[in-house]
């Protein structure tokens, strides 16, 4: 089953405890869903899309069986006394969207810097840097800055997927 989220609206004023968003749900290349939530922590909301031909409620059970049969999420925190707590957390349609709004406000913004900044990862240290300056094109690879002697690549000059990875790993 191939789930895509598109024609994603969000409103940022309006998000509270969760993202205020609208979105349209494809399964396997045809639209099911309009997915929305109020951004103020409810749960999200569904409705046929209006391309949706067939009986919707089953489709709907079907995506949420598909879910049901994933692997729980593993994911960690810090308890009050300081120890890492490792805890799982069962998938579900409402979760995958939040990923899924989060995915893409993550695209929008790298997008938005690469046009306005050069990014790059500095061998050694946390976080993307951007300056304005374009330096020699490196392909994404590791180079070696004859001058500073900084150990550096790139993002602009990288695959898209690559550099938005890297870009999620340093937020």
């Amino acid at each position: 089953m191939l789930l895509k989220l598109k024609n994603i609206k969000r409103t940022e004023w309006a998000s509270q405890e969760t993202h205020c968003y609208q979105a349209s749900l494809y399964v396997d290349g045809k639209p099911v869903a309009v997915l929305s939530n109020d951004g103020h922590g409810g749960c999200d909301r569904d409705y046929s899309h209006p391309k949706f031909k067939g009986d919707y409620r089953a489709k709907m059970n079907e995506i949420n069986d598909h879910f049901k049969s994933l692997p729980p999420s593993p994911f960690s925190y810090e308890g009050a006394n300081g120890v890492m707590i490792h805890d799982s957390l069962d998938q579900s349609l409402e979760s995958w969207c939040s990923d899924q709004v989060n995915n893409w406000l993550s695209e929008k913004e790298l997008k938005r810097n690469l046009k306005s900044h050069v990014l790059m990862q500095i061998k050694g240290k946390d976080g993307i840097y951007q300056t304005k300056f374009h330096p020699t094109v490196t392909k994404g690879e590791w180079v070696t800055n004859k001058h500073s002697g900084q150990t550096r690549r790139i993002l602009n000059d990288m695959d898209f997927s690559d550099a938005l990875n890297l870009w999620k790993e340093s937020a």
